[in-house]
């Protein structure tokens, strides 16, 4: 009943009324009149777009595991294994490459040797968020997972509450090879003990997961640490691990709180100080926007007025700031270490940015049921936050390595929800397939020209938690682009994805490629009339994408319309 009343209620005359009021008050004073252009240049590379950068994260919070991915093996919910098969199927259509797990803050109070062995002998524990996990999912039943939607594993590892030893035998169970394992000695050959135990609970070949994060927030619900505490935890914890086979652990350092660029500094000037460096292979980052620019984790995920709509998108915009700012930080720490010592270019490899948790995080009040911690409905305006921050990662496809956005299911910026036998996509899910077309392509220059969009509530002092900018919070937010995206290129074929953020303004657009003529196009779009349009249990097709209407290119050249509060993505064939 919650969501009909919602959405009856965004829908009736009198917000409508308002609605209108607060649009004649905003900068905004636009017509329909507007023209922009997009300049792409297929002889300026920047970098091939890792598939990991469309990456997922699940954690023990909320409705996301129970309920969200874990209906049990039981239960009358269509599962595979246990694991909903509404879940797997739309993991799948997105081609998740990547999924994360078990947090998040979860991960610094989990003892993975919780979630193994026989599901009756488990035992239940207090959790993060003062939750009970009853441990009936546990790695197996992640890894099934990871399986059955074709993702690798990523694994975040407790650094807060278990010694490195944990950490050690965590990745031997996982990797170790099952069957003898030669001796070293004149003893005769012997199975892996861990191995061993890993086929006993079911699974005898290797989950070969390489990807571990050493912690989580250590600067917060991780431990509370320094940069300087921090980097003396992570060299021990990766000091010497096992690696079986021919690929190297990569491991993820735990990085700054939003734009923190002090803590990645202090990080790498620490970990410099010890030049064993095994693995280092990228640095978290957590970067998430707010419904309010002055308090975290405030502002309503549905009923929000136009200059709020334009200030979420304009925060959600400065994820480029914060992937230049820590690029830069660490590299000018790396390179001056490197002039310092001598060292070579093997010594000092580029560590990849790891942005994996962002999205918008909104206060109490469209969440499933009371117990469904952090869940929250999904509009039109979250699709837009989706791509212009897929745009951001692919225009810096040379820096970040991977992404997740948070979460996958029932938690802040979900792909999905689910409660019972109920289920539905959200719009930033049809974002994700959209983008589909990018993955492995070669990222390209786009130069976009267009009239900036003046932020109603730029400037605004953000919150301050423990001395700091909390998650998503940074000041002086003045513009938001009035048109942006990417681009990218395979052989004759280029995506061009562009995100019109204007509530009333559709932007007629020029659209040339540099060196080369446009010879055929065709696209998807993304949009509705009302940016509150979203998807619930009731309408779960309310807001979905449609074929954009295109015009023949003349002379090599493209005249688009992008509808006003609109994603779309162009698929675009060369000469």
């Amino acid at each position: 009943m919650k969501r009909n009343t919602r959405r009856a209620f965004l829908k009736s005359s009198s917000l409508a009324a308002v609605a209108l009021s607060l649009r004649g008050s905003s900068l905004l004073s636009q017509t329909s009149s507007s023209s922009a252009r997009i300049d792409l240049s297929p002889s300026e590379p920047i970098a091939t777009i890792s598939p990991e950068l469309y990456s997922h994260f699940i954690e023990h919070l909320g409705g996301v595991i129970y309920d969200g991915v874990w209906v049990g093996e039981g239960s009358k919910i269509p599962n595979v294994n246990g694991v909903r098969k509404d879940f797997i199927e739309n993991m799948r259509s997105v081609q998740a490459p990547l999924l994360r797990w078990p947090g998040g803050c979860f991960a610094d109070s989990y003892d993975w040797r919780d979630g193994i062995g026989p599901r009756a002998k488990r035992p239940a524990r207090s959790a993060f968020w003062n939750q009970q996990d009853s441990n009936q999912y546990g790695l197996h039943e992640f890894m099934h997972t990871c399986r059955a939607i074709g993702a690798k594993p990523y694994l975040a590892a407790n650094l807060r509450t278990q010694p490195s030893r944990d950490f050690y035998q965590e990745i031997e169970y996982c990797n170790a090879p099952s069957g003898d394992v030669l001796s070293n000695s004149a003893a005769p050959a012997t199975p892996n003990a861990l191995a061993a135990q890993r086929s006993a609970n079911g699974d005898r070949d290797p989950f070969n997961v390489d990807l571990w994060g050493v912690g989580n927030e250590s600067w917060g619900c991780g431990g509370n640490l320094t940069p300087e505490e921090y980097a003396m935890e992570f060299r021990r914890f990766t000091a010497w691990t096992p690696t079986y086979g021919s690929a190297p652990l990569r491991f993820v350092a735990v990085g700054p709180n939003g734009d923190d660029v002090d803590w990645t500094t202090r990080l790498f000037k620490a970990l410099g100080a010890n030049p064993e460096r095994r693995h280092l292979w990228g640095l978290s980052i957590h970067y998430y926007t707010s419904g309010s620019p002055t308090k975290f984790a405030a502002g309503d995920a549905l009923a929000f007025n136009d200059d709020e709509f334009y200030d979420l998108l304009t925060r959600g915009s400065l994820m480029d700031k914060v992937i230049t700012d820590h690029w830069t930080a660490i590299n000018s720490v790396t390179g001056a270490a490197a002039r310092a010592h001598s060292l070579t270019a093997d010594d000092t490899k580029p560590v990849k940015l790891v942005v994996d948790e962002w999205g918008a995080w909104y206060g109490k009040g469209t969440e499933l049921a009371p117990e469904y911690n952090l869940s929250q409905q999904s509009t039109l305006r979250d699709a837009l936050l989706t791509a212009i921050t897929f745009d951001i990662f692919q225009r810096h496809a040379d820096k970040v390595g991977a992404a997740a956005v948070a979460q996958s299911i029932n938690c802040i910026h979900s792909l999905m929800l689910a409660q019972g036998d109920r289920f539905c996509v959200t719009p930033t899910y049809h974002v994700f397939k959209m983008y589909l077309p990018h993955r492995e392509a070669q990222s390209i220059r786009a130069d976009f020209s267009a009239p900036a969009i003046p932020n109603p509530m730029g400037g605004t002092t953000p919150s301050q938690v423990g001395g700091n900018s909390y998650i998503g919070q940074l000041p002086g937010t003045k513009t938001l682009a009035g048109l942006s995206g990417s681009a990218s290129i395979k052989g004759k074929n280029l995506t061009l994805t562009v995100v019109n953020p204007h509530l009333t303004q559709p932007m007629t657009t020029e659209i040339n490629v540099r060196g080369a003529s446009i010879a055929s196009a065709k696209g998807t779009v993304l949009a509705e009339t009302d940016v509150h349009a979203h998807n619930d249990f009731v309408h779960p097709n309310a807001v979905q994408p449609k074929a954009a209407t295109m015009q023949t290119p003349v002379s090599g050249r493209l005249h688009h319309t992008f509808p006003p509060a609109s994603v779309t993505a162009l698929e675009v064939t060369v000469a």
